[in-house]
């Protein structure tokens, strides 16, 4: 097999160990998925009244454009207090992230978001 051929290769000190690593690990192409350009979102507060959900409602009925949610985000980065988010990482996996859907189930609220 070609994995013998280079290992011993590298045990007869023919190649070196990061040119035996890059024969057999070879560096695969990133596929990079579709362009994301709106996200839906809905909320569902259940302690609330039905006010306020059927403002949340209103308020989220149609997509809005992706350039809204990473300025939301680049914002909100100011408030995370927690030294394991990394909103950069978020912004970026966002970028190329058409069709994703998270769903958030907590007792406080209920979030659905869809990148479209």
């Amino acid at each position: 097999m070609k994995y013998d051929l280079i290992l011993n290769k590298l045990e007869n000190n023919e190649i070196s160990a990061e040119d035996a690593m890059k024969e057999l690990y070879p560096v695969k192409k990133v596929r990079m998925g579709k362009k994301a350009y709106f996200v839906k979102m809905k909320i569902h507060v259940p302690e609330e009244g039905k006010g306020v959900n059927t403002f949340l409602k209103i308020l989220f009925a149609l997509p809005f454009p992706m350039i809204f949610a990473r300025i939301g985000l680049r914002i909100g980065k100011r408030f995370i207090k927690d030294d394991g988010v990394d909103v950069s990482e978020i912004l970026e996996m966002l970028k190329y992230s058409k069709n994703t859907r998270i769903n958030i189930d907590s007792k406080d609220a209920q979030i659905d978001i869809r990148v479209i």
